[in-house]
């Protein structure tokens, strides 16, 4: 088995078929094609359905995908000088988009300030329950997610606590009475609110059950309740990035009252970590243990 056949194999899984996969890689579809042949005679296993132009995975190509993708991790990284000591080498993680600000962000940001050699690519995750999907795939070797994970992951994969953020509500910059602390569910049921759809946010909704809100608009995109919120059509519950955005435009964004918070983790599988990413699960948990350290103090 050679590199270069797992990197044809992985890019005619991507991409869907010979040709594409050519295209990505820079080479002929017949160099592609016989990598694929080669790979299958050395397993013993057709890894591909072959339909027209098209190309789908047989049941042994899902199960090559994940070894396959830390095959050439692991080699990538075992070509840096520095990957074998945790102190340079690139991280490949997946979180989902409202998780990457608040403790997310600052523990990437305090883990590439620590050595100038690291880098670091953050994937998609485009639902919270797909963190096992994924890290067995090999997409990526760390899962930043909320917490608690539903549906919970199997034994065989560690979650690590990294903090929690609060959810703000904005009110749109000619809002006429904001306010001047929290803002509590009863003053808020008051005014026009844009939500998100019933189920992305438990916490929230079942404050909301309690205390119904005057929904004015009710969307799933992130980007069009702030959009929403700033055009004047009502308030809207945010978290840490958006707040931050929303407050630049000029909204006013106020916290809740009570407080509602969001618990934010890290999903990996201890067993399997690269030098690279067991260097950035240490320095989660150091970061962890210092900031219950401030607290304690």
């Amino acid at each position: 088995m050679e590199l270069h056949q797992l990197r044809a194999f992985l890019a005619v899984r991507d991409t869907g078929s010979a040709t594409a996969a050519a295209a990505r890689l820079g080479v002929r579809q017949s160099t592609v094609s016989a990598a694929i042949r080669a790979l299958e005679q050395e397993l013993a296993a057709q890894l591909f359905h072959r339909a027209g132009r098209g190309m789908a995975p047989t049941p042994a190509g899902h199960a090559l995908v994940g070894p396959a993708r830390r095959i050439l991790r692991d080699c990538e990284q075992a070509g840096e000088t520095l990957a074998a000591a945790g102190r340079g080498g690139r991280l490949e993680l997946a979180a989902l988009s409202t998780v990457v600000g608040g403790p997310f962000s600052a523990l990437v940001s305090a883990w590439l300030r620590a050595a100038p050699g690291r880098a670091v690519r953050v994937h998609d995750l485009d639902r919270e329950g797909a963190a096992a999907e994924v890290l067995t795939g090999g997409t990526a070797e760390i899962v930043c997610t909320r917490l608690p994970l539903s549906p919970p992951v199997g034994d065989a994969l560690a979650v690590l606590p990294i903090g929690s953020w609060g959810w703000r509500v904005a009110f749109p910059p000619r809002s006429g009475a904001v306010p001047d602390g929290a803002v509590t569910m009863r003053e808020l049921s008051a005014v026009p609110t844009v939500l998100v759809a019933a189920g992305r946010n438990s916490a929230l909704e079942r404050a909301t059950t309690r205390t119904p809100l005057s929904a004015a608009v009710v969307a799933d995109q992130r980007e069009a309740r702030t959009a929403l919120m700033l055009a004047g059509v009502g308030a809207t519950i945010v978290g840490p990035r958006l707040a931050a955005d929303a407050a630049a435009a000029g909204a006013h964004v106020r916290p809740l009252d009570p407080p509602f918070t969001q618990a934010v983790g890290l999903v990996f599988d201890p067993v399997r970590l690269s030098p690279v990413a067991r260097g950035f699960v240490a320095a989660a948990r150091e970061l962890g243990e210092l900031d219950e350290g401030g607290a304690g103090g």
